[in-house]
């Protein structure tokens, strides 16, 4: 098990007695050193063994679930079981540089990454870009983002429910996504959507010069399918995930589109 997610991935199917059991007794498998509040609901149990992995290392592999999101915090799933799914191939670390998963003691964020929601990187900067944190129940995550420009409802299944919709986004494919709730026509209208990318230091070339073989490489990876994260827009430049019934699978459209995206930090609650 690799990274934070394939741990995860094998508790999802755990049974215990008390439901928060489930998130404590995961506590000690990523040897972190949090309070076990008994009668808390099984969600925020989660969702504080979810924001310390991040804390502590910059693991972001736990965002990668498809389900109901958490009251803690909507980059979270309410129950553990939505991480079932088996996740699509990711890249692997270099072989010449340590993972950046937490195994059996997480590597803690060096206090020199520095960062601010707004901060904007091109694809030339990528080795600057600072790992992922959760801080005051806000996560600042580093994505490779794509604006969404065309929105459009497809069908629907209210009995389920869920809604289907076909997506333009700046740079990617045309997609489908499928939401179990209906986007209001405010949030559809205003340009304020996004499909992003959640950068890792475990893609090839975060972790070195982006010199000639390093950015072919780089490049090679980032032409691949990935895992897209739904983001709305809200107040004081803050976002929200918006949580999907289905893996939401984006593509970019060719290679100039790549080398013309740009890196983002965004403040997500």
């Amino acid at each position: 098990m690799d990274d934070a997610r394939s741990r995860l991935q094998w508790a999802s199917s755990r049974r215990t007695t008390r439901p928060e059991d489930i998130a404590y007794s995961l506590f000690g498998i990523f040897n972190l050193h949090l309070p076990v509040l008994y009668g808390e609901l099984a969600e925020k149990a989660l969702g504080r063994l979810l924001a310390e992995i991040i804390s502590q290392s910059g693991d972001i592999s736990v965002l990668d679930w498809i389900g109901d999101a958490s009251q803690f915090h909507s980059c979270f799933p309410a129950q553990i079981t939505s991480f079932q799914m088996l996740p699509l191939l990711r890249p692997q670390p270099n072989a010449e540089e340590p993972s950046a998963a937490i195994s059996q003691s997480p590597s803690p964020i060096s206090s020199e990454d520095s960062y601010s929601p707004g901060d904007v990187y091109d694809f030339h900067s990528l080795t600057r870009v600072p790992l992922a944190r959760f801080l005051n129940r806000r996560l600042i995550l580093p994505c490779i983002a794509h604006c969404v420009t065309v929105v459009h409802l497809k069908g629907s299944d209210r009995s389920a429910p869920s809604y289907t919709y076909s997506i333009q986004a700046f740079g990617l494919r045309p997609l489908e996504i499928t939401l179990p709730n209906k986007l209001e026509v405010e949030t559809r209208s205003r340009g304020t959507l996004q499909l992003v990318r959640p950068w890792h230091s475990k893609l090839p070339g975060s972790s070195a010069e982006l010199d000639a073989a390093t950015g072919e490489q780089l490049l090679s990876t980032l032409e691949r399918p990935f895992n897209a994260l739904l983001l709305s827009q809200l107040p004081h430049n803050e976002h929200e995930r918006i949580a999907s019934s289905t893996r939401i699978t984006a593509q970019p459209i060719d290679r100039a589109s790549i080398l013309k995206s740009k890196i983002r930090i965004f403040n997500i609650v």
